[in-house]
This record gives structure tokens, C-alpha cells and sequence, in this order.
């Protein structure tokens, strides 16, 4: 009995010392992409490990934001914009610029996509 109990002492002192090793650092993946009437951007918020940054993590949030760049403004057109996520870890922002809200062509599509990890 003595012994089990040295054991998991043990293994209690050992787990403590790795997760006192782990350092934890936040930090936010940028996508940007601007056309000549629109932008997207996409963006992930991140916690890992400084240690081990590509195998511990968490993704704490993830969206997507567009709209017009200033010629598009100036030139009254409409933007509207959607963000999907292709996986676990990174999201798309997709832009689609026309010259009304009831035009069905296209002006311009801008795209930008963000993830983790971040190579």
C-alpha cells in the first residue's frame, strides 16, 4: 500500500511539474485581402502553448468581416459578405460586390481566409 501510494505521489508531482512548464500565450491570425471595390477579412483568436505552438492549442474564436473600399463607396455600390469554416481551425470570408442589392452580376468576389497554425 505504501508503495501505490509513493507511486501516485508521484505521478501527482511529475503531472504537476509539465503543467506548470506550459506557458500560455493569446494572439490573433489575420487574413486580408482588398480588391479594387471591396474587402474581406478573416480573423482566428488563439491560445497555445510557446513550447509546443502547433500541436497545443485552443481556437478561441473565429469570424469574418467586408464591405467597400472607398472607390466602391464613392461609386454607391453594394457589398455583402458571408465567412464559413472550411475546418476545425480556420475561417473564410468570401465578398461580393454589385452595383445594386437587386443586380445579380457580380462587380467583384474578394476572399480572404485565416488559420491555425499559422506556418
Amino acid at each position: 500500500m505504501k508503495k501505490l501510494v509513493a507511486v501516485l505521489f508521484g505521478l501527482l508531482v511529475v503531472a504537476a511539474g509539465f503543467a506548470a512548464a506550459t506557458t500560455w500565450v493569446t494572439t490573433e491570425v489575420h487574413g486580408w485581402r482588398e480588391g479594387n471595390y471591396g474587402w474581406a477579412l478573416a480573423v482566428v483568436g488563439v491560445k497555445y502553448d510557446q513550447q509546443n505552438p502547433y500541436t497545443n492549442y485552443d481556437i478561441l474564436y473565429r469570424y469574418g468581416r467586408g464591405g467597400l473600399t472607398t472607390k466602391g463607396q464613392s461609386l454607391e455600390y453594394y457589398a455583402s459578405y458571408y465567412y464559413y469554416y472550411p475546418d476545425s481551425n480556420s475561417v473564410t470570408t468570401v465578398t461580393t460586390v454589385r452595383e445594386s442589392s437587386s443586380s445579380p452580376i457580380a462587380i467583384e468576389i474578394v476572399t480572404a481566409t485565416s488559420g491555425w497554425p499559422y506556418i
